[in-house]
């Protein structure tokens, strides 16, 4: 880490009135001249977040979802077909905001046991991402397609039933954006993917709550 710069003391007197023995400078304890160094170096993660970029993560919803984000300066980090294998992959990076769009390609055969790993392993990996504020936008609903809309229902279901609990695995899980709430009717055509402006209103409702959310592992 880059060690801040200011201004250190150099010489033992400071020059006095003429005719005159030079004043010997008077020396602080070690501590008081450590103190802003200290305060510094407290101060530096923080301020190093700030410059980090603003980040989407996800599959191919979060493609989607790329231009009205890269529009608002958000770097993108997404392929189709992504699943937690995928995610467990990809190198953490520093992030200002993250988005995470993600879960839909481990819905299929998805069980209440198997929901409740999944969350596991989503806060697992999101503990490594050094994120100031992160929300997931979980899997929406899926009328066309019985599998998924099964395994997001179980996933829903175990995700409402755990996000407040006091399990310490649960800690680092993300805000949460219910997609069975807040994208369950929308203008598609494959039953998956919203059309362009359904993305872009979902991109919208996203930064709303992200604003007013707060990580759901610290309720």
């Amino acid at each position: 880490m880059r060690m801040p710069k200011g201004p250190w003391l150099s010489g033992g007197f400071l020059s006095g009135h003429a005719g005159r023995r030079p004043s010997p400078v008077r020396r602080h304890a070690p501590w008081s001249v450590l103190l802003p160094l200290l305060a510094g170096l407290m101060a530096s993660p923080a301020l190093a977040q700030n410059r980090c970029p603003d980040v989407l993560l996800g599959d191919s919803l979060a493609v989607g979802m790329a231009p009205f984000a890269q529009a608002q300066g958000f770097e993108v980090i997404a392929r189709g077909g992504a699943g937690i294998t995928w995610l467990r992959q990809q190198e953490p990076r520093c992030a200002r905001r993250l988005v995470l769009v993600f879960g839909t390609n481990d819905l299929r055969g998805m069980r209440n046991e198997e929901a409740d790993s999944y969350l596991r392993q989503i806060s697992a990996v999101m503990e490594r991402w050094p994120a100031a504020r992160i929300i997931w936008a979980t899997p929406g609903c899926f009328n066309r397609d019985a599998q998924l809309e099964q395994g997001s229902t179980v996933l829903d279901r175990v995700l409402a039933r755990r996000v407040n609990q006091a399990d310490d695995a649960l800690r680092h899980l993300p805000a949460i954006n219910r997609g069975r709430e807040a994208r369950c009717t929308y203008e598609s055509h494959d039953g998956v993917h919203p059309t362009g402006e359904w993305y872009r209103n979902w991109w919208s409702a996203l930064m709303r709550s992200m604003e007013r959310t707060q990580v759901a592992g610290m309720r």
